[in-house]
């Protein structure tokens, strides 16, 4: 198994994504609802071979994010961005402790993840 998917098992959108009422987050967030499959994943400017990426899914159910990253202190927030275009989800975050990315790209020595995640049909 790569290093890149052992980095990051499961990929959760933090919650501070999320609102409430008139805010435009939560659309996003009624929109994110569902499963989800990663189609492309690409760590510091390093992307994953196919077969590796398309093992990670993670399921969207209201409020709740589940996040997974091995060999990090837990409990710190990551920054991040997304894009939502119909049943694809682009999403680019930064470890702990680094600023927010400003594009949706992984770039070498970015240290930023960015994964394109695609609605599973049933």
């Amino acid at each position: 198994m790569s290093r890149v998917i052992c980095l990051l098992l499961f990929l959760g959108l933090p919650a501070a994504f999320a609102g409430a009422g008139n805010d435009p987050s939560a659309k996003d967030l009624e929109a994110m609802q569902g499963d989800w499959a990663v189609i492309e994943y690409v760590a510091d400017g390093i992307k994953s071979e196919d077969d590796n990426a398309q093992s990670l899914f993670r399921t969207i159910k209201g409020e709740h994010y589940t996040v997974f990253i091995p060999d990090k202190t837990p409990g710190k927030p990551f920054l991040g961005i997304y894009e939502i275009d119909g049943d694809r989800i682009k999403v680019c975050y930064a470890p702990p402790g680094k600023d927010r990315p400003t594009e949706l790209a992984s770039k070498k020595g970015s240290e930023h993840t960015f994964m394109i995640w695609e609605r599973e049909r049933k």
